[in-house]
């Protein structure tokens, strides 16, 4: 419990195969910029080659050694070649307990390392917890700086100087072209490092769901797996055109999952260095707007033998709360009930679509939202301020205080309640099944929060919760799944005991809403 009470966060959240063969001769525009141009005349594989020689150079393996029991809500040359130095043996990561890809950068005149915030998230903050591998195998011990859960990016700094020898790549300004051709470089499996695997961009602007951004991911058939992850994707300059952030599976009819090997998703340039710069720039978080909205679109789950189908309740999000306190409670509590159908001038169709237009806002300025209820429309303005520390507790008090079956304890250093038998759902084996009542002389149970996200049977990420704001972090990185798994910690067990437990959050396992707080 000590350990827990001096772990901060990591986040700090303000608060988730084209062939070698040569082209045709033309100057392809990459967008409106059209100073980006990708001159194709020729282009064989040995300027490829020279291309990739170059971004090995910026190209790190992050190898963490030192870990939390949950995640924090975050060279030589001589006479060889970069390539032939890189690939002279593999390297030695004896006692890293994961291990990662990123690539080095310059900001402001500084060396920094960008990876996923997934890559690192779970490390410690004890000196050599973090470090990363050059292509000439030279070890550098680096801390982290911040990150975010949402967009799973994070970024690292040297510890001590890094040899002015090592390269550095840039993120580019222009938007790539679908059919473009790409290149991820990256140490899949923990055990292939500066393997370069090449394909196009098949799509742009793809909703991903779970626990990362929902928007601005690019589609690549470039093949990544897991070791490739915060790995860049480079475009045959060797401009970095996103970070290599996922891959996608499928469920085969009797239930395996299947790895699709060329589906996999990159954040895009862009936003990634818009967020690095946040990151840096803003005390390792990226900043975001607070309104006080709760948003919600709810799904009923009908199934069969364990095979399941949603079908829509809500057609669009409705505004289901307004916190107290917050900028919303000033002009909005009338529309509680309401679906919202624009914000600002970017009308919205499901759920995504309005943490698209709110994830775009700037804190500090003015927000229009409509809402449609009874066959009418109002729109209402909404003076944004930023989502911090308070702010965060505010959003996990009206989540706390909307469970009728609990009693929080806002004096004691955790996340701690008391709660009847019943109020959420306890975790047998691989199900959840409803707490039964205990006999009518039985007490109420006292708990304190571990740590909270989202457990299922493919995956598991779940954060630590040592405050209220990081409970509020958690909530806003989970509640697009309609669930928030806990673990808590049973008061009366003298620190034995912990429980998993799931609150959905449509108080009903039948029906799954997706919720939004922001």
């Amino acid at each position: 419990m000590k350990k827990l009470l001096a772990i901060a966060t990591l986040l700090h959240l303000t608060f988730l195969s084209c062939s070698q063969d040569q082209a045709t001769t033309t100057t392809a525009p990459l967008a409106t910029d059209q100073a980006y141009t990708v001159e194709r005349t020729g282009l064989g594989s040995s300027d490829v080659s020279e291309m990739l020689e170059n971004a090995l150079g910026a190209v790190v393996t992050v190898a963490v050694y030192e870990t939390l029991p949950a995640n924090r809500q975050l060279g030589y040359r001589g006479g060889s070649s970069i390539s032939e130095e890189a690939y002279r043996k593999a390297l030695d990561l004896t006692g890293a307990t994961g291990s990662g890809s990123g690539f080095i950068i310059e900001h402001n005149g500084r060396p920094y390392v960008v990876t996923n915030a997934h890559v690192v998230e779970n490390a410690s903050d004890e000196d050599g917890s973090v470090a990363v591998f050059t292509f000439d195998r030279n070890k550098y011990n680096v801390q982290v700086v911040g990150g975010d859960s949402f967009y799973d990016i994070a970024v690292l700094a040297f510890v001590d100087q890094p040899s002015d020898e090592l390269n550095t790549l840039k993120f580019r300004e222009a938007e790539p072209r679908i059919g473009e051709r790409v290149y991820a470089i990256g140490n899949p499996g923990g055990e292939y490092p500066y393997t370069v695997t090449n394909g196009i961009i098949s799509a742009k602007n793809r909703v991903r769901g779970g626990l990362t951004g929902k928007f601005g991911f690019l589609q690549t058939t470039a093949t990544v797996i897991w070791g490739n992850s915060g790995g860049p994707l480079v475009d045959e300059r060797g401009d970095v055109i996103g970070i290599n952030s996922q891959i996608a599976f499928t469920s085969a009819p009797n239930g395996d999952a299947i790895w699709l090997s060329q589906i996999n998703f990159a954040l895009e340039a862009v936003l990634s260095e818009r967020l690095v710069s946040d990151i840096i720039e803003n005390e390792g978080r990226v900043q975001r707007a607070y309104l006080g909205l709760e948003l919600a679109q709810r799904y009923r789950m009908v199934g069969y033998r364990g095979s399941y189908t949603l079908n829509e309740i809500d057609e669009r999000p409705i505004i289901s709360g307004i916190i107290p306190r917050s900028p919303a409670s000033r002009c909005c509590s009338n529309l509680v009930g309401g679906t919202v159908v624009q914000i600002n001038d970017q009308e919205v169709n499901n759920l995504e679509e309005a943490l698209g237009g709110l994830e775009g806002l700037k804190p500090n300025t003015d927000v229009q939202v409509t809402v449609e209820a009874n066959g009418s429309q109002e729109t209402q303005t909404i003076s944004a301020t930023l989502l911090a520390t308070q702010e965060l507790e505010q959003i996990a008090q009206h989540f706390l205080e909307s469970i009728d079956e609990i009693t929080v304890d806002y004096n004691a250093p955790y996340v701690s309640f008391t709660s009847t038998p019943n109020a959420f759902y306890e975790q047998q084996g691989r199900q959840y099944q409803k707490m039964q009542r205990q006999p009518a002389n039985s007490r109420t149970q006292e708990y304190i929060m571990m740590a909270a996200g989202i457990r299922d049977q493919d995956h598991e990420r779940m954060w630590l919760t040592t405050s209220l704001s990081d409970l509020a972090a958690a909530l806003k990185l989970s509640g697009m799944g309609g669930v928030l798994d806990f673990y808590a910690l049973d008061a009366q067990s003298g620190g034995k005991q912990v429980v998993p437990f799931r609150k959905y959050l449509s108080n009903s396992e039948d029906i799954i809403q997706n919720t939004l707080w922001y």
